[in-house]
C-alpha cells in the first residue's frame, strides 16, 4: 500500500513539474520575516526598482505568502546606492515608532529631524538635529532628478520657513517621523498628496 502511495506521489509531482508551488523565475514570494529591503538583498535586486514593481503591495504590511514581481534588469550597484540602501535599512527598522517633537531615540520617540539624523548617522555621518540645518547641507536636487536616499522638505507646517524633512525612497515615496495621518515613523506617498505639495520647499542630496 505504501507503495501505491509513493508511486502516486511521484506520478503527480512528475505530471505537474516537480514542486508545483514554485513561484515563476520573476517572482518571489514572502515569509513573515521578509521586508522590501530584505528581499533586495535576498536577491540582489534594486530596492527602488523592486517598489516600482509592485506598487499595488503595501509595503509596511508584508506577510507570508504575497507574490513580489521581481524587476525585469537589475542594474549593479553603484557606491552611493550602497550608502543610501544602508541608510533606509537603518530607518525602515523605525517603522512604527512615534512621532514626538524633540525625539530623537530608536524604538521609543522620533520627532522628523531626529529621524534624519539617526538613519544617517548611523551610516557615518554627522547631521544635527535640525531640518532647517539640514536643508542647507549637501547640493539642491529637482524633484525630477529625485532619487533614493534625497532629503525632501516641507516649510511653514507649523512655524515658517524650512520645518519637516523626510527620506525619499524612489517611486514617489517617502520615508518620515510625520504627523499628517499616523504620528509615526512611515512610508508616505509624496509627489500628488495635496499637504505635501502645498509645503514642498525642495530636496537636498547629502550621497554621493
Amino acid at each position: 500500500m505504501k507503495r501505491i502511495i509513493v508511486l502516486a506521489v511521484l506520478g503527480t509531482s512528475l505530471l505537474f513539474g516537480g514542486n508545483s508551488f514554485a513561484a515563476p523565475s520573476n517572482q518571489y514570494v514572502t515569509t513573515d520575516s521578509d521586508t522590501f529591503w530584505i528581499i533586495s538583498q535576498k536577491l540582489n535586486v534594486n530596492l527602488s526598482e523592486l517598489m516600482a514593481a509592485n506598487p499595488q503591495v503595501n509595503v509596511q504590511n508584508l506577510y507570508a505568502g504575497i507574490v513580489i514581481n521581481l524587476p525585469g534588469s537589475t542594474s549593479q550597484k553603484q557606491d552611493w546606492e550602497t550608502k543610501a540602501d544602508a541608510i533606509i535599512a537603518t530607518g525602515m527598522k523605525q517603522l512604527g515608532t512615534p512621532y514626538v517633537f524633540g525625539g530623537d531615540t530608536p524604538y521609543v520617540a522620533f520627532d522628523c529631524s531626529g529621524f534624519v539624523q539617526y538613519a544617517f548617522n548611523q551610516n557615518g555621518f554627522n547631521l544635527l538635529h535640525s531640518s532647517k540645518l539640514l536643508s542647507e547641507l549637501g547640493t539642491p536636487v529637482d524633484k525630477s532628478d529625485l532619487r533614493k536616499g534625497d532629503l525632501v522638505f516641507l516649510e511653514g507646517t507649523y512655524t515658517s520657513g524650512v520645518s519637516h524633512v523626510g527620506i525619499y525612497l524612489g517611486n514617489n515615496q517617502i520615508l518620515q517621523a510625520g504627523t499628517m495621518g499616523t504620528r509615526e515613523v512611515k512610508i508616505s506617498t509624496f509627489f500628488g498628496t495635496p499637504y505635501y505639495d502645498s509645503h514642498y520647499w525642495g530636496a537636498r542630496r547629502l550621497i554621493n
